[in-house]
């Protein structure tokens, strides 16, 4: 799992401290990623899920902050994340 943010990487860094992430974020210099995903419109980049499936095909795709088990639902049909 990765995050992405056109955040700076010290603004990243105590984000993940903060809330005790367990997963990288990746700096979006440029809005790049946001871009391919369609993610932003112009030089705003709205908040967009994804849950990208082994096979590269996009599983889960939902904006602003979906509840965590929502996600989980997708990830593990038992709704308890993966094994």
């Amino acid at each position: 799992m990765y995050g992405v943010n056109p955040a700076s990487d010290a603004s990243h860094r105590r984000y993940i401290e903060k809330l005790r992430l367990g997963f990288p974020l990746i700096v979006d210099t440029g809005g790049r990623i946001a871009r391919a995903f369609r993610a932003g419109i112009g030089p705003l980049v709205r908040r967009t899920v994804y849950v990208i499936a082994p096979d590269g095909t996009i599983a889960f795709s939902k904006r602003g902050a979906p509840p965590a088990g929502e996600i989980l639902a997708i990830i593990s049909p038992s709704g308890a994340g993966p094994a």
